[in-house]
């Protein structure tokens, strides 16, 4: 709890120096690249958070995961101010996500039976390209979702929070690191967000891919970490997991065009055009957070039905968008 607080303290803290820093040394975002006319805000926010999470991890003597951040956090930075080329982006993911499965061993070994009791263990190569897809998959599922002010930033901490809490509620799993230090890892992650997120909601900096790639990156790993709890972290992160998986089949599919390529055709633009900005935020969040409660609860076929019921739920605004267009 004490860490926890902390957390919250260092989040807002931060991020506050970071408003009043950042335009003096020139870290402003650039409206004039999409045709906005008002004054430029402190971006990208997000290399508070990843300088946060790096310090978390040196304290807990996670040293390599810590360097692992700070490639992420510096290429993503490069990427905000220098708008580097997808392709770059999504090699740097392959290699950082080969490197954590590879050289850390950090890998997806067994998946839970949804219908029953027991696990399924997966063969190694299998298991090796399961965790670099889940990790890059995560990674871009936040990134894509970052498309209103605080909704990345909320959803995370949402999510470090459930995996702190099903560590206390279910101590028996079978965790792969030290339980004590899992939990005040993430409640301090949580904090962190928790704290930091108002500022970002109200618009006062902005996130970047800096946080998102961060952010997505943390919860990945930590998800892989807790006993291999993709279940829950699928169901907790399921609507910015399921709108990607969405988005990717339509720009491969309908719109006969690249998946990397970006476009204004995510849930949370379609939610913000019904009900403003501000509103879908917190509608979203909302949603993740009685989703993040149903995982920490349901048994592995309700995960499983919860995630096929998001699903169909986006597949169904998805479609009601387009004939409505």
């Amino acid at each position: 709890m004490e860490l926890f607080l902390t957390g919250i303290v260092a989040g807002l803290f931060c991020t506050l120096l970071a408003i009043k820093l950042f335009p003096k040394i020139g870290l402003l975002d650039f409206p004039e690249r999409y045709g906005l006319q008002r004054d430029k805000i402190p971006y990208p926010g997000g290399i508070v958070l990843a300088i946060l999470a790096i310090l978390v991890c040196i304290y807990f003597q996670w040293y390599g995961f810590a360097g692992i951040i700070g490639v992420t956090g510096i290429i993503s930075f490069l990427d905000d101010r220098l708008q580097l080329p997808a392709t770059t982006r999504l090699a740097t993911q392959l290699l950082i996500a080969g490197a954590i499965t590879i050289v850390f061993g950090i890998q997806i070994q067994q998946i839970g039976n949804p219908f029953g009791e027991g696990m399924f263990l997966l063969p190694e190569l299998l298991g090796i390209g399961g965790t670099i897809l889940w990790l890059i998959l995560v990674q871009n599922a936040l990134n894509w979702f970052d498309g209103l002010k605080g909704l990345c930033v909320g959803v995370s901490g949402i999510g470090f929070l459930t995996l702190g809490l099903f560590g206390l509620i279910r101590p028996e799993v079978a965790w792969e690191t030290n339980l004590p230090t899992f939990l005040t890892i993430t409640f301090s992650l949580a904090g962190i967000c928790i704290g930091a997120w108002f500022l970002f909601f109200r618009g006062k900096i902005l996130l970047g891919d800096t946080g998102s790639q961060v952010l997505g990156l943390l919860l990945g790993v930590l998800s892989i970490v807790a006993g291999t709890k993709i279940a829950t972290t699928v169901l907790l992160l399921g609507i910015p997991l399921l709108d990607a998986i969405v988005v990717i089949l339509r720009r491969i599919f309908l719109d006969k065009q690249s998946p990397l390529k970006g476009d204004q055709r995510h849930l949370h633009h379609a939610l913000t055009k019904k009900i403003g900005e501000q509103k879908a935020v917190i509608v979203l969040l909302l949603c993740s957070a009685l989703l993040g409660i149903g995982s920490l609860f349901l048994p592995g076929w309700g995960k499983l039905t919860g995630a096929i019921i998001v699903g169909g739920a986006l597949l169904s605004v998805h479609f009601w968008r387009r004939t409505e267009g």
